[in-house]
C-alpha cells in the first residue's frame, strides 16, 4: 500500500517508518505539522509532537520524497477544566 507518512522528527514517527517498511508499504511522502511560529520548538498540544520539527526537511531530502507541510497554533479550541 502507498502512504503518506504523517513524521514529527521523534523516535517514534522514525520507527513507523521502519515498521510501515518492513510490512510491505511504499511511503511515497512525507506529511509534518509544525509550530506558526519558526521560534517555538514545541507547542502546548495534545494531539501533535512538535520537537524536532526542524529536522524533517532533512528526512525528505535523505529518503527522496516529497514534503507536505503546514503551521498549526498550540491552542485549544474548547477547554473541559
Amino acid at each position: 500500500m502507498k502512504v503518506v507518512a504523517l513524521v514529527s522528527g521523534g523516535k517514534d514517527s522514525c520507527y513507523a517508518m521502519m515498521k510501515c517498511v518492513r510490512y510491505g508499504h511504499e511511503i511515497v511522502a512525507l506529511a509534518n505539522l509544525m509550530p506558526a511560529d519558526d521560534l517555538v520548538d514545541e507547542l502546548d498540544s495534545y494531539m501533535y509532537q512538535t520537537v524536532g520539527h526542524q529536522i524533517i526537511v532533512g528526512y525528505a531530502e535523505c529518503m527522496g520524497l516529497p514534503l507536505f507541510r503546514r503551521r498549526i497554533q498550540g491552542s485549544a479550541r474548547q477547554a473541559m477544566f
